[in-house]
């Protein structure tokens, strides 16, 4: 989760007072970076018990102090940590990569330094909510939002400690590119969630045969999701003005009072930036946190100078998965999609063959509102679902033989080939796991002996990387 200066006490009257900050970077400014939540657990442990608190802040203070930085941030609960890349320009995206690659080992060995493992998958199969909110991360932003969770936030609760992915981001150059981009992510959305996915077939501890993020994200409600104006906004001013539109009208639970300090509502009782204003707190504190929790698929989030103050903005891709491959593959598409127009054009038109055409946006809610149904209960066909007009298996291989050929990522073809893979077999990570682990007890052993080797083979995905397994 993002996090927020709590002393910017700017008052924001009107929309006007942070439309420049959504202007966007420019071309020659705009650049990329990852995030991803990673899960540590003690294979030693009978039930292989979650990283706790405390050992959260070793592990953490333990890689920040290896790698030089502070790339490794809080997330909710305790068997979670994020690592954060440096940001890098289109013609940087070997340095964002071998970066990211850097700090994701620097935390897993900081992690094993304390006996502990990283989840092969990017959830822990057999642990409940209830289980992962035990442990909650003791910062007054958790502890506010889920310490313990309002009765009617408790869905949402289960979605931030259940549910583990790989983010995207983006400072967009314009708000026409903002648009064009966030309307051509969400409509591909069905099909990243499904493709990056590395589940266990077990959701908090049951057998599941569907998308359990996409399961844990339908919580959100309004918040998630996609907004409804990504169907009707007709340009990139459109767009950010029914964004802020949003942030200034979204309920809020938790807000910050005139001391810069937290203040939780009670359970059914909300207020808004807007209602604020009665009380002076339309603060740009508030309004930047109102923003942070809005959680739609495709996020607008803030970006900060050396003082902590918001300074612009990029679009963050949120529904990637967590595995060998998806921060390395995630990356090239999102950005082929930015800075690649040719690819992005010929995406839009293998799109528009599968009955999204964007430049009818009002036409795309029931096509993709059906999609992401489809996608979120696919019973165990993974690929094999409809997608528009079509299958998504079809759409997938076509996919990739257009990503193969972009430009932007003609140099990293050993690192797309993970995802070629996928999306011409339909072997996600996700189907593999339920080939090979049919009961919970076999995915909890292949958690507790895995070699955390494996890891170092990036250029793989779960269907090459387990070909020994899948033989046996």
């Amino acid at each position: 989760m993002s996090e927020i200066n709590p002393s910017d006490r700017r008052i924001i009257a009107a929309p006007d007072d942070v439309a420049a900050l959504y202007t966007g970077a420019g071309k020659q400014e705009s650049k990329t970076g990852v995030e991803v939540e990673l899960t540590f657990f003690d294979a030693a442990s009978p039930d292989l018990a979650t990283m706790t608190v405390a050992q959260n802040h070793e592990v953490a203070r333990a890689a920040n102090a290896a790698c030089g930085g502070d790339f490794v941030r809080n997330e909710p609960t305790a068997e979670m940590l994020e690592v954060g890349s440096e940001a890098g320009e289109q013609d940087c995206l070997r340095t964002v990569m071998d970066n990211l690659d850097c700090r994701l080992s620097c935390l897993t060995e900081a992690a094993a330094e304390l006996g502990l493992k990283r989840s092969w998958f990017q959830h822990l199969p057999e642990k409940t909510a209830e289980d992962l909110l035990k442990n909650l991360m003791d910062t007054p932003r958790y502890q506010a939002f889920f310490g313990p969770p309002r009765a009617d936030m408790v869905k949402v609760a289960a979605y931030f400690s259940v549910c583990k992915s790989t983010q995207v981001s983006v400072s967009y150059t314009d708000p026409a590119h903002l648009l064009s981009n966030l309307r051509r992510l969400y409509v591909l959305a069905p099909f990243l969630f499904m493709i990056s996915e590395n589940t266990a077939p077990f959701n908090e501890g049951a057998p599941f045969r569907g998308h359990a993020g996409m399961h844990h994200r339908a919580a959100l409600g309004s918040r998630g999701g996609i907004p409804p104006y990504v169907f009707t906004a007709q340009s990139g001013e459109d767009y950010i003005r029914a964004h802020i539109d949003a942030v200034m009208n979204n309920p809020l639970f938790v807000h910050y009072d005139e001391n810069g300090n937290l203040l939780r509502l009670p359970s059914g009782t909300w207020t808004s930036f807007n209602a604020l204003k009665t009380k002076g707190l339309n603060t740009a504190t508030n309004y930047f946190f109102a923003q942070s929790v809005l959680w739609p698929d495709v996020k607008i989030a803030a970006l900060k100078d050396e003082a902590g103050l918001v300074n612009g903005h990029r679009y963050e891709a949120r529904m990637f998965g967590v595995g060998l491959h998806q921060h390395r593959t995630m990356l090239l598409i999102t950005a082929a999609l930015a800075y690649d127009p040719v690819f992005a054009n010929s995406i839009d038109q293998l799109l528009k063959h599968h009955g999204f055409n964007q430049r009818m946006p009002e036409s795309l809610k029931t096509p993709l509102l059906k999609a992401y149904d489809t996608a979120r209960n696919h019973n165990g066909a993974f690929l094999d679902i409809p997608y528009g007009a079509g299958q998504m298996s079809e759409f997938a291989a076509k996919f990739a033989d257009l990503l193969e050929r972009s430009p932007q990522i003609a140099s990293f073809e050993k690192e797309i080939e993970p995802i070629l893979t996928i999306c011409r077999t339909g072997m996600t990570d996700s189907k593999i796991n339920a080939r090979l682990f049919p009961t919970l007890q076999s995915a909890l052993d292949f958690q507790r002996h895995y070699d955390p080797e494996i890891f170092k083979r990036r250029d793989q995905c779960a269907y090459s990387a387990l070909e020994r397994e899948l033989a046996a």
